[in-house]
């Protein structure tokens, strides 16, 4: 404590170092603008997990995919500023940060579709709000980025998860598609191997009778009966299965709905970067009074007790006065 009031200025130099350099690195960040969707998941969770925590699960797994991002991107803002802007998709420096605070980080390279992605996932946050609602905040660096992408983010997402679902079934459908193709093939030539045997045999269009105890006949007519039956069964089958699709596609089937769409920031925010290089910095100017604190301790000779000066110099004390300010 005695060291403490006589170095005041020496022991809070630290601190104060500490917050003029994170204060210098927040002001180097350049300006993030946040725009939020909240959105309310249809349906149930997933075993233990709550509706919105299976649908967070999906957001950042989407957030993984180049050709998710890439979607996003073309449909958005970002995409453009990413073009002119290639040092914020390529990643946050101190070097970038000074160009792009004295505009000169914009440049006409395009960048990696792992940068846009890696770019994406960085600014994009998912944050559950109950068991079925959840938010979707993009932190842009512009107003308009922010708005753009939170909202081709939304339209992408509910995009992929529609075909996520209907993929089977368009499979299915296209299956369906060639196999009535083929089907079509085998009536025509079931017909024709009819007129052909019919006209190598003329007898038995003159005679009906003849013509129904015929046994070839009989089996070319079972054949092409059989083919007109399967072909009824795969147009009842594409039918039922583009009805599936149609409703799959229905937005009341939608995997969620958007309660509040994104809107566009008005103000800058601080971002998760800036809140961490805060605490650091107070984390750090704390640290380093410590040090500074039991190094003057250490470094310090002043006799504080007559006890001290027994074990330092092997003298008596004969006398001391009470402890003034000017001592």
């Amino acid at each position: 404590m005695e060291i403490g009031f006589a170095h005041k200025l020496l022991l809070l130099a630290p601190m104060v170092a500490a917050l003029v350099g994170t204060a210098a690195f927040v002001l180097l960040q350049p300006a993030g603008y946040q725009s939020s969707a909240t959105v309310w998941v249809n349906g149930g969770g997933v075993g233990s997990q709550s509706a919105a925590a299976a649908q967070a699960d999906i957001v950042n797994q989407f957030l993984k995919t180049n050709t998710f991002a890439l979607a996003v991107a073309q449909n958005s803002p970002l995409g453009e500023y990413l073009n002119t802007h290639s040092d914020a998709a390529q990643g946050s420096s101190i070097t970038t940060q000074i160009k792009e605070l004295f505009g000169r980080g914009g440049n006409a390279q395009k960048p990696s579709d792992d940068a846009i992605r890696t770019y994406l996932a960085a600014h994009v946050t998912v944050a559950q709000l109950g068991p079925s609602e959840l938010t979707v905040t993009m932190n842009g660096p512009t107003p308009d980025v922010a708005r753009g992408t939170a909202l081709a983010l939304i339209t992408q997402l509910s995009t992929a998860e529609v075909t996520v679902r209907t993929t089977p079934a368009q499979t299915q459908l296209a299956l369906y598609q060639a196999q009535l193709q083929d089907q079509a093939k085998v009536i025509t030539a079931d017909l024709a191997a009819i007129r052909d045997y019919l006209a190598a045999h003329p007898n038995l269009v003159k005679d009906a009778n003849a013509a129904s105890t015929d046994p070839q006949l009989a089996i070319l007519q079972d054949a092409a009966t059989v083919a007109k039956q399967t072909y009824v069964a795969l147009l009842a089958k594409i039918d039922q299965t583009q009805s599936d699709l149609d409703l799959a596609r229905k937005p009341n089937n939608a995997p969620f709905r958007v309660v509040d769409a994104p809107q566009t920031p008005a103000a800058p925010s601080l971002g998760k970067q800036q809140l961490i290089a805060g605490g650091a910095g107070i984390l750090a100017g704390l640290v380093l009074m410590a040090v500074m604190g039991a190094l003057l301790v250490r470094l310090d000779t002043t006799i504080h007790s007559a006890d001290e000066v027994h074990s330092m110099v092997g003298l008596n004390v004969l006398g001391s006065t009470p402890l003034s300010a000017r001592a």
